[in-house]
């Protein structure tokens, strides 16, 4: 695989993962799976107001 590649699409990559995780978790289980739930919808969203206040203050 091109370096490049993997550069540019790796954190993509990895959010589209931890978001379908959460989707799935919240659709079929119960419990500790909907805490975890929360925690893998609640970073790719953290990872953008983070992203868009940096890009807003400078």
């Amino acid at each position: 695989m091109n370096k490049r590649f993997i550069n540019i699409w790796a954190w993509p990559i990895v959010l589209a993962l931890l978001t379908a995780f959460g989707l799935l978790a919240a659709l079929l289980g119960s419990g500790i799976w909907h805490c975890l739930t929360w925690a893998a919808m609640a970073i790719p969203l953290l990872m953008i107001a983070y992203y868009w206040l940096i890009n807003k203050t400078s």
